[in-house]
């Protein structure tokens, strides 16, 4: 469908028009980052009152953005940020600019997928999208599938079923590129008998890691370190789930993920589980390979974290 935006070309009040608007045809050009566009005749800009009132989709799309309408919510959205999620067993395939917006009873996705390090531009390309709630419980799923995805942003376009625009996090799994399946990679699981609940980590972690438990006695809240044995000397921690008392998670919590990277992933009784970043550096800058070391586990965080189960 045609969205329409009203850009404010000529002074800066805004008009309270009465039920009918008198708008005319606007013979205007288009100029998009020194490219000379030639605009379908399915779109039209319109001067309403001195205003011009260009189609927001067309122009959204030819800067490379995703734009879609949630008639639902009655809101535009429109995304053209750094494309940012992606599969930690197959780095070249990013995705990013999500927008969910209900179809009926389904939702539909729209984003935005690039391959790097290929001179094809028509790769065949078969992923998954998982999306959960707050408590690392899977709501949604949509596939993907292409065939003329590249090195430039291509936008795709899925529906899942149920109703998931709510969403705290989603992880990228890469199925098959160009007829080659891709397989899971194999997990190892952490168990933590004290607080009952469950980690998947990589098989790449393996020995490597260390699990480190501190108890804030004045809070109430105890951090569970995992560290990067490699780099311990430079700190080394990966993640933290933190356990709060509920009390003091309602009280601090907010205000706290505002600060740092921190989210919410499950809930028992009188505790709220939550899994953060560093903020500093944590491995040492002047060693190539522990540096990339560090880094590759910390590409599996967003999978640790849903993956975070709570013993019954």
């Amino acid at each position: 469908m045609g969205l329409c935006c009203g850009l404010l070309f000529a002074g800066t009040s805004v008009a309270v028009a009465s039920d009918s608007i008198q708008a005319l045809l606007f013979p205007a050009s288009f100029e998009i980052n020194g490219t000379q566009m030639v605009m379908s005749k399915d779109y039209k800009v319109l001067n309403v009152d001195g205003h011009v009132y260009v189609p927001i989709r067309y122009v959204a799309v030819n800067l490379g953005a995703t734009i879609d309408y949630d008639a639902d919510l009655q809101k535009i959205f429109v995304k053209n940020a750094a494309l940012n999620i992606t599969d930690p067993d197959y780095k070249e395939i990013s995705i990013g600019n999500l927008i969910l917006t209900k179809a009926g009873k389904n939702t539909k996705v729209t984003g935005q997928l690039e391959m790097q390090g290929v001179g094809n531009l028509k790769n065949v390309i078969k992923a998954n999208l998982s999306f959960y709630n707050d408590n690392s419980e899977k709501i949604g799923e949509v596939a993907i599938s292409g065939k003329e995805f590249g090195v430039d942003s291509q936008t795709f376009v899925a529906e899942g079923s149920g109703d998931f625009r709510t969403y705290s996090a989603v992880n990228l799994h890469i199925s098959a590129i160009n007829d080659q399946v891709i397989d899971e990679a194999p997990n190892i699981a952490y168990e933590n008998s004290k607080y009952k609940f469950t980690l998947d980590l990589p098989k790449s972690w393996e020995g490597k890691y260390e699990v480190k438990s501190t108890l804030f006695k004045d809070s109430g809240k105890e951090n569970i370190d995992f560290i990067d044995k490699a780099n311990h000397e430079f700190g080394g921690v990966v993640f933290t789930i933190q356990v709060w008392p509920k009390a003091k998670w309602n009280a601090d919590g907010k205000t706290t993920a505002e600060m740092v990277p921190l989210f919410k992933i499950g809930e028992k009784g009188d505790q709220v589980f939550t899994l953060t970043t560093p903020t500093d550096v944590q491995y040492d800058l002047n060693d190539v390979e522990l540096s990339e070391e560090y880094k590759n586990m910390h590409d599996y965080i967003n999978i640790i974290k849903t993956s975070f189960k709570l013993k019954q």
